[in-house]
């Protein structure tokens, strides 16, 4: 089997200088056959990096390799890389990188070092050619993956029947009033637990993007006490959030990154003796690692807001008016359970089979058309314009990349991604042509209206200028687009 190492290239001498070589006596070591292919953009253009790395492959193909990596200039491997044949998916290998103090950059990270067969190459047709300067191109390609089932797309262990509640966005909610056994569990230990799919509301905000400086940012409501909103929500940023108040009126928040219209097992535990926050969803506590969420446990001083006799609300919270567009929650909602203490992680995780029954005071399965509460304490929540109906639910984890874990040497670079300005927000580095490449990514790739058969290696547009040999087994091809 012989690799073809495929690789983007523009003015970058230096690191030029160290790949060819060290990777090179790194393949020879483990007894690997390669060439090296470096697609060098040479017109004025904003670099493609999608189109080099197709042109590198398909010069690869052309000269007998059997399959690819698609590797980026600045990382080099180091002992227990595996370059092997990709002989079922492809694989992303650059998992452990020094910049991020070998730990991974985040769950869907696709980038650095990934290995295709020809036939995979064929069957996702490789990198879009519409992403130019910086970002989103190796995310396209990782949902190109998605959409031709190369992703590892685990499900929680649930499949059946359940009841649900369906909230339309406009006016629908259910109110459980408070009372004595109630009133008082949110500012104590305590246990919050949805089983909900939530919805995008694109006909009143749009989706949140790091590059629109106009930007609306807003949360749906799922389950709240109203007043220092108190409780769970989906927002436009594609993320479920929790919020709590102490009694110096300070936002305790957590969030966690989760695709719209995914049946989700979301959980909030809190212990108010150790003075911790945790949040879960599908029974994995969220590790925030890398902008995918906020640190889990989170840590507050003081006492929990207290709320009385204030309701508990589903679907929507008297804090705004009846306009705003934060008013309503759209989407199904199939189980609501509320405890007076702390769950143990052992207990969230085995949630979707087993519903622990100490410390139990709210619980909501919508069976018969109703929010009538299943515990026993007659908690029964006022239902008004809210449907009705029944699915087989199944929990998806987040779609991943399958993985051989391998370590990478990140040579120094200057950041062309996510920073932060001056007033601490963040923005992307190369400004509105990373903001282009977002909004195509989010809104036209993964919202499935760009057809990626149409973009792709197999359209390949561009001028051979020459070939030439940097050694015997690295070429450099000179091409204008």
């Amino acid at each position: 089997m012989k690799l073809g190492v495929c690789v983007p290239y523009r003015n970058r001498e230096a690191h030029l200088e160290k790949f060819v070589p060290q990777v090179g006596q790194y393949l020879e070591k483990m007894g690997i056959d390669y060439c090296m292919y470096f697609g060098h953009q040479t017109d004025d253009k904003l670099f493609n990096r999608g189109a080099m790395k197709n042109i590198a492959a398909k010069h690869a193909f052309e000269d007998g390799c059997d399959y690819i990596v698609w590797h980026d200039i600045d990382m080099i491997p180091e002992d227990g890389t595996d370059y092997s044949f990709p002989s079922e998916t492809p694989i992303h290998i650059a998992t452990h990188i020094s910049q991020m103090n070998y730990e991974l950059k985040y769950q869907e990270y696709f980038g650095g070092a990934v290995l295709f067969s020809k036939e995979q190459v064929e069957k996702t047709n490789g990198y879009s050619n519409d992403y130019w300067d910086w970002g989103m191109e190796d995310d396209d390609l990782f949902w190109r993956c998605v959409l031709e089932g190369y992703a590892n797309t685990e499900h929680l262990e649930l499949e059946r029947i359940e009841s649900f509640a369906r909230f339309n966005g406009k006016s629908s909610s259910i109110t459980i009033p408070s009372n004595r056994e109630t009133a008082h569990l949110t500012n104590k230990s305590h246990t919050i637990s949805v089983l909900v799919r939530a919805n995008q509301q694109e006909d009143k905000v749009p989706i949140w993007l790091v590059g629109d400086y106009d930007r609306k940012f807003c949360e749906y409501p799922i389950f709240r006490r109203p007043g220092y909103d108190y409780g769970l929500s989906y927002n436009n940023s594609r993320a479920y959030t929790a919020l709590l108040w102490n009694h110096k009126k300070e936002a305790l928040y957590q969030w966690m990154k989760r695709y719209e219209n995914e049946w989700s097992w979301v959980t909030l535990s809190v212990d108010s003796l150790e003075k911790n926050i945790h949040f879960y969803l599908n029974g994995k506590e969220s590790d925030a690692r890398h902008g995918h969420g906020t640190h889990s446990p989170q840590s507050y001083e003081g006492n929990l807001k207290r709320y009385g006799s204030v309701p508990y609300l589903i679907g929507t919270t008297t804090s705004v008016g009846e306009t705003d567009v934060n008013k309503y929650f759209k989407g199904d909602v199939a189980k609501v359970m509320v405890w007076n203490r702390k769950l143990e992680e052992t207990e969230i995780k085995s949630l979707h089979n087993n519903i622990p029954t100490d410390g139990l005071k709210m619980h909501y399965e919508f069976q018969n058309n109703n929010a009538n509460d299943m515990t026993g304490n007659n908690n029964h929540g006022k239902v008004f314009n809210v449907g009705f109906g029944k699915a087989k639910i199944k929990i998806p984890y987040p779609p991943i990349p399958h993985r051989v874990a391998g370590r990478m040497t990140c040579l120094p670079h200057k950041d062309e991604g996510l920073i932060q300005d001056n007033n601490g927000k963040d923005r992307w580095a190369k400004g509105e042509t990373t903001a282009r490449n977002e909004r195509r990514y989010v809104l036209e790739m993964q919202q499935g209206t760009w057809d990626y058969k149409s973009d792709g290696i197999k359209q390949l547009k561009y001028e051979l200028v020459n070939i030439e040999e940097i050694n015997p087994k690295a070429k450099m091809i000179n091409v204008k687009l």
